[in-house]
């Protein structure tokens, strides 16, 4: 039977970036039946992330792993969940040049990639990136059900 392994990326050092973290929290006080990398005392970050995505492939080679994480998107996108095929390539929003990560990607788009990058994700309000973590986190358990 396989895992569900959830790798939540981002810094709460960045208002827009520290949706992974904060998803990594919800469902670590939620108890979820499954394993959470990544929350707001153990962070993975653009440093450390090709460390846990080794780990993870080791510990983790025949389970389904969904990375959640912030991102850019177009202008009418700010605010939704979104979800991808092939997970997601970390720091995606800079051109990182990271590997892609995981089965299934969730993204919570919290800022337009047409402005200043780092001025939409330094910018954005706490109420604002709160809201977009409870979403992401009730999206998280359409997975946990199929696998309960």
């Amino acid at each position: 039977m396989k895992n569900l392994v959830f790798l939540c990326i981002g810094t709460t050092k960045i208002i827009g970036d520290s949706i992974g973290p904060k998803v990594g929290d919800k469902l670590k006080d939620r108890n979820v039946n499954a394993y959470v990398y990544g929350n707001t005392l153990r962070q993975v970050t653009a440093i450390n992330v090709d460390d846990y995505a080794r780990m993870i492939k080791q510990r983790h080679a025949d389970d389904i792993v969904i990375v959640i994480d912030s991102a850019l998107g177009k202008l009418d996108d700010v605010g939704s969940v979104k979800v991808t095929k092939n997970g997601i390539k970390p720091g995606g929003a800079f051109n990182k040049g990271k590997e892609r990560i995981g089965d299934i990607g969730i993204l919570a788009v919290v800022g337009d990639a047409d402005s200043d990058r780092m001025t939409e994700l330094k910018t954005r309000d706490e109420k604002f990136i709160d809201n977009l973590v409870d979403k992401v986190v009730e999206f998280t358990n359409g997975y946990m059900l199929s696998f309960a």
